[in-house]
Order: C-alpha cells, then structure tokens, then sequence
C-alpha cells in the first residue's frame, strides 16, 4: 500500500479508539478527493474471528496465538502494511499477560487450519490478480499458523455463503472482517481485534454532504454486511428515504458502479472504503 494513503486516511477518517468496540464518527476527506465519506456515520462495530458455537478449545488455541503475536510485535508489523486498517487495530500488547500467550509450536503439527474468508473484501481479505490471496485477516490467520505449527489452507467463498461454508465444516472459523454485534448467540466468538465505523462513500462532486441529502437516491451496499444489516435495522428510517437500495455481491462491484454514475453512494465500512478510494489516487 501506498504512504500516502495515511495521508488521505487522515483526512477521511478522524477516529478517535481507546478500547475494543467503541469509537468516534469520522470526517470526510479533503475537497480534492474524488470520493469521500460524509460527516455523519451509521455506527461503529467490532470485528473478531468467528467459530463454530461449541468449538471452544480451537478458538482458544487461535486466540493464545493471537495474542502472542500482538506481544511480539507481529500484529502491528502486519497492520502496518496495511494503513487504511492499523488505525483501528485494539489490541495492545502491554495489555497482554503473559499466561495469556499460547506457546510457539504447540500446535499438532499434522493440523491444517483452514481459513474462511470473504474473497472479495480488502483490505481484509481478497483474492489478488495473481490468484493468491491477500489481506490484514489473511497475513494474520497465516502468522497464527505458523506460530502453532500448523498448515494453512485458504477457503475464500462469497461472503453470503459463509454459514453455509462453516456449518459444512468447509472452514474452520470465519475470520474476515467479521462483526460480532448482532450475531452474539451464533457463534462461538474468538478475540476483538479492530474496530470499524459504517459510512456513506459518495463522489466528492455529488452534492451529497449530509444523510438527509440521500433522499430519494440509490444506494448500494454489499449483502450480509453489517452496513446492509443497519440499513435493515437501526438505520431502517434513513433506508426507507433512499431512491432505491441496490444490493451487491462485493463492495468493488458497488464501487465500479458508483463510478460509473449508476448509484449515488455507498453504504460500507470505512476501512474497505478507504482501501477502494486508494485505488483511485
């Protein structure tokens, strides 16, 4: 990723995070950005690494390793590759004890943890040109396996097959960018590792500068995502002002469109956004 895309992050995102949860609403970018989110969000989620409920003793072994890597410094050293995402990383490893800390290697070696992921969602998750696959989430998942010792296999699948995927036993977890709030009894929940805000991506020429300003227009956003679950739920109100809701399989489909003119704006996380508007610098 590019440096400058701190830069821009900047300017679009002025997110204040103390703890796991909980966060600030952002600004929008500089007037010089072709895309930018507006002022007023839709709400701040947490993201952890999904298992299957009753799969106590894997996501305590992932969990043990997650945090060793938040100790040794690996955590950070992943997210800094990826700026649009390193600001909203929660974890801190002086806040780590060391009994908390699974050992390095104790994994069974004859293990393959197979990783379940949205193939189209960056910066968290995706597969590349070159058909490998990349992301925050991925290098992570990647680390903890190499850590413990295990083997590693990659299950990108569309996002609104993941139950699907993870009940077949296709996967072990669901670890891609995953919101816990609302889906707390389905789960059994591994560590918080970052938060996120919702927002409205919009052209910087669109006149578009408040959510009231969306009325009557066309929205898009990804399905199952925690954007669309809002715009079903807590965000109802605001939906039922828009022109139409348009729903996508990924969010870079949305994105083409909005560029293309065919939709007026974007519901969607503002770390996916933000990796989207960098695209285009």
């Amino acid at each position: 990723m590019k440096k400058k895309l701190s830069i821009l992050l900047a300017g679009i995102m002025m997110l204040s995070l103390t703890a796991c949860g909980g966060g600030s609403s952002a600004s929008s970018a500089a007037s010089d950005q072709p895309y930018v989110f507006l002022d007023e969000d839709l709400g701040v989620e947490s993201y952890a690494i999904g298992f299957r409920q009753g799969d106590e003793e894997l996501m305590e072994q992932v969990n043990g390793a997650v945090k060793a890597l938040v100790k040794n410094g690996t955590y950070a050293e992943i997210g800094e590759k990826y700026p649009d995402i390193k600001d909203y990383l929660c974890l801190k490893a002086e806040d780590i004890k060391d009994d908390e800390i699974a050992e390095e290697g104790s994994g069974d070696s004859s293990f393959t943890f197979k990783h379940g992921f949205d193939l189209d969602y960056p910066p968290y998750s995706y597969l590349q040109d070159d058909g490998s696959v990349g992301g925050f989430d991925v290098e992570m998942a990647q680390a903890v396996c190499d850590y413990m010792g295990w083997g590693y296999e990659a299950v990108p699948f569309n996002w609104d097959a993941k139950d699907a995927e993870l009940n077949a036993g296709s996967c072990d977890c669901i670890w891609s960018g995953f919101t816990k709030e609302g889906r707390e009894d389905d789960y059994t929940w591994g560590i918080t590792y970052s938060n996120n805000t919702q927002g409205i991506l919009v052209a910087a020429d669109s006149g578009i500068k408040t959510l009231a300003d969306l009325e009557g227009k066309i929205v898009g956003v990804q399905t199952a995502t925690s954007a669309a679950d809002m715009l079903e739920d807590s965000q109802k109100e605001l939906a039922d002002t828009f022109g139409d809701l348009k729903v996508y399989e990924t969010y870079t489909i949305a994105f083409n469109d909005l560029k293309a003119g065919a939709i007026d704006a974007i519901a969607i996380d503002m770390t996916a956004g933000a990796f989207l508007i960098a695209g285009e610098e």
